[in-house]
């Protein structure tokens, strides 16, 4: 199991700034501390607690392609405060021969208080059930976010209840 998330292939990862890039360095990114530079936004060590309504096969042992989710969540602070929910869909779609995993593919906005990202992009599913990051590709598409790019980061760590999460948006690659 792998604690490292990979930001790479993620289009938007080559275009971060140093100080957000750092916010997703070390062995376990859920206990960065760097800080993004002016206009960055950077939040991580998130509790993404999940409600996830399955509409086609969805197995508790785990995903299965054909299976179809949508979810709201809701991202709060270590103290437990919510800063914003998440609204998706996600597809499993292919099982890869080489290995037997489970590729998704994943479509969010995030909204909070004052501003709102999308996300999307492939999410290996079968690596989320072993605990290891995946990352998606995220713009701000509205707000204080209006022109940042980045990346949302995801560790499951009770399946299909609570996972870790991270957001890093950069102004470097984006406005």
């Amino acid at each position: 199991m792998s604690e490292i998330p990979s930001a790479l292939p993620i289009p938007s990862a080559p275009a971060l700034c140093p100080r957000c890039l750092a916010a997703l360095d070390g062995p376990d990114p859920a206990v960065a501390t760097a800080a993004g530079a002016e206009g960055c936004f950077v939040r991580t060590r998130l509790a993404e607690h999940a409600d996830i309504r399955f509409h086609v096969a969805g197995t508790p042992a785990g995903p299965t392609v054909g299976d179809h989710n949508s979810h709201t969540d809701k991202l709060a602070d270590a103290s437990g405060t919510v800063l914003g929910t998440i609204t998706g869909s996600g597809w499993k779609i292919y099982e890869r021969p080489s290995d037997g995993h489970v590729l998704s593919y994943y479509r969010e906005e995030i909204e909070f208080a004052d501003g709102t990202i999308q996300t999307s992009g492939w999410m290996d599913s079968t690596a989320v059930w072993a605990g290891e990051w995946q990352t998606l590709h995220a713009v701000g598409t509205g707000g204080a976010y209006l022109g940042l790019i980045g990346v949302r980061q995801i560790r499951q760590e009770i399946p299909r209840e609570l996972f870790r999460a991270n957001i890093v948006l950069c102004a470097a690659g984006g406005r």
